[in-house]
């Protein structure tokens, strides 16, 4: 939240307590000047000294910042509605079975495409196999998405929405790539993998955010996300490999558990 919305939004729950400034300042260990100028939208203040003051005004830091969470954000780029939410969670399950399965041959044909500079497939052939991956995790990844805008978790909608373009980026490249020197294909392939490391480390931390609400299973997630992508980020890719296999089960799991609580 922003100034001025912050301020207003503070002095209304200082009203709806009856305390003036001077009596909240006097709990809150800060000065009469810094609240007026938090109030009036003046100065945009550290997280810990807006906990500080909701705490002594007896609400809950997360619960008064999701009344004011926009979700929604990519639902009109990525065809999101909101009427057949459930169905499109239906449709990331399929799809993220279709890309579970895909991503055994799209493995195979980079690990001898990086390894033994040569192709498993046909150029044809490997231009459908990208089609399908990356139009079969658009729709996984948009799961997630709808997901970070169910529980209001807009850190993992944000995530999942960057690992989604990087993905189709790259995607594009692999295609384009048929016709680039082996010098930049082998700059892309470090780029790659540090890229999905960061990211597979931030999407981690996202879905361990939905543990409160999910239980164990998210907090599983997350913590196989974040080892992946430090495997990745430290080069370790046939770890990384190994991880994302048993780590995709789990998130189609995780949707499927999801469309049952909510349907």
């Amino acid at each position: 939240m922003k100034q001025p919305e912050l301020g207003k939004r503070i002095s209304e729950l200082r009203k709806e307590k009856g305390l003036t400034q001077e009596e909240l300042v006097e709990q809150c260990n800060i000065n009469v000047r810094t609240i007026q100028r938090i109030e009036a939208g003046e100065v945009s203040p550290r997280s810990y000294t807006i906990k500080t003051i909701l705490e002594v005004l007896g609400f809950n830091y997360d619960e008064i910042f999701q009344e004011i969470y926009v979700s929604g954000k990519f639902d009109k780029f990525l065809g999101i509605n909101k009427d057949k939410i459930y169905k499109q969670l239906n449709l990331a399950v399929i799809f993220g079975i279709i890309y579970f399965v895909i991503g055994f041959i799209e493995i195979a044909t980079e690990y001898y495409r990086v390894t033994d500079n040569r192709f498993l497939l046909e150029n044809s052939v490997y231009i459908l196999v990208k089609f399908i991956s990356i139009l079969s995790f658009t729709f996984f990844i948009r799961g997630f998405i709808i997901v970070g805008n169910i529980y209001k978790n807009y850190f993992l909608e944000i995530i999942a929405f960057i690992v989604l373009i990087t993905y189709f980026l790259f995607g594009v490249y692999d295609v384009f790539s048929l016709f680039f020197f082996d010098e930049i294909i082998q700059f892309l392939i470090v780029a790659r993998i540090i890229s999905f490391g960061v990211l597979s480390v931030l999407l981690g931390v996202g879905m361990i955010k939905l543990k409160e609400k999910l239980g164990n299973l998210p907090l599983v997630v997350g913590v196989l996300e974040i080892i992946a992508g430090i495997f990745l980020m430290f080069f370790l890719v046939e770890l990384g490999v190994a991880t994302i296999f048993p780590l995709q089960l789990l998130e189609i799991i995780l949707l499927y558990k999801i469309i049952k609580i909510k349907s």
